[in-house]
């Protein structure tokens, strides 16, 4: 059995999409009747199909990643509905934006992650000190708001 698309053999050049793959029956899996057909008719067969590593990276970037990327929406979806329901005060405004913040800074950290350059560096290190910045800003509001609770008790 063969698998079109994904095995470079298969095909004789390059990759196609893994949604474009289809398995193909090779000569040797296909079965011609014998006097012991109803023994083998009535038996499961079963076939070993192996997909090399650039097929299974292929699958990973064609269904992987829709597949995460609804698992963080959805997972974003249901955080954020359960924050809706509590009323926020002016810290928490304050304290969610930059969460925010520092959750884009660490996205374009991650996406400078391969890049060995001296620009990369330097962009690594001012993103790195805006986050722990931004971690300072927090800690000081949630003290801050610890002080107003006890107060307020």
């Amino acid at each position: 059995m063969n698998i079109n698309g994904i095995n470079s053999n298969a095909t004789g050049s390059g990759f196609t999409a893994v949604s474009s793959a289809y398995i193909a029956a090779t000569p040797a899996a296909i079965k011609t009747p014998t006097a012991n057909s109803e023994s083998t008719d009535s038996q499961d067969t079963q076939e070993t199909v192996s997909i090399s590593n650039a097929g299974r990276a292929a699958l990973s970037n064609d269904f992987g990643a829709p597949l995460r990327e609804k698992a963080l929406a959805k997972k974003n979806e249901t955080e954020i509905t359960t924050t809706e329901e509590e009323p926020l005060t002016l810290i928490d405004e304050q304290i969610k934006k930059i969460k925010e913040q520092i959750k884009e800074l660490q996205e374009m950290l991650a996406k400078l992650k391969g890049d060995d350059s001296e620009a990369a560096d330097q962009q690594r290190k001012m993103l790195q000190e805006q986050i722990m910045l931004l971690s300072g800003q927090i800690a000081t509001l949630l003290d801050k708001k610890m002080q107003d609770a006890k107060k307020s008790d």
